[in-house]
């Protein structure tokens, strides 16, 4: 278990290492976006810890950088900050880096983006918002 964990709002199991690993993690820093290696099984601020854009005593930057996932199905998720939010910075950027990560990931169009993260009655994470299809916001 990471400092971050609680941050989050969950533990550091199994089953979180496998959603992690199954997932393919990308940023946008500095109006660039950076996507993660295949098959890693934890965290975007651990990633941004190793990267050196933050440390456990310095990770402000969580708040600002936008950040999201393509999960196993092909879905584009983004959104901010420990709570997974919604900004209007946070559409804009994916929205203006969607171009290049479809090309990179090679994503097929009729997959659906969502913003945000939140847990369920059930304690499970899912989306907050799903903004439709990938060809529809190009």
């Amino acid at each position: 278990m990471t400092s971050y964990d609680n941050k989050y709002g969950f533990k550091d199991n199994k089953k979180a290492q496998l959603f992690h690993k199954s997932r393919r993690m990308f940023c946008i820093k500095d109006n660039k976006l950076y996507i993660a290696a295949a098959n890693l099984n934890y965290t975007h601020a651990v990633w941004f810890e190793k990267e050196g854009w933050i440390t456990q005593e310095n990770d402000s930057l969580v708040s600002e950088i936008t950040r999201g996932f393509v999960d196993s199905l092909g879905n584009v998720h983004f959104y901010v900050g420990f709570d997974m939010r919604i900004t209007k910075k946070a559409f804009q950027e994916t929205i203006k880096h969607l171009p290049e990560l479809i090309e990179t990931l090679n994503l097929n169009k009729e997959k659906i983006v969502y913003g945000g993260r939140g847990k369920n009655k059930d304690g499970k994470f899912e989306p907050t918002k799903s903004y439709g299809k990938i060809r529809e916001l190009l």
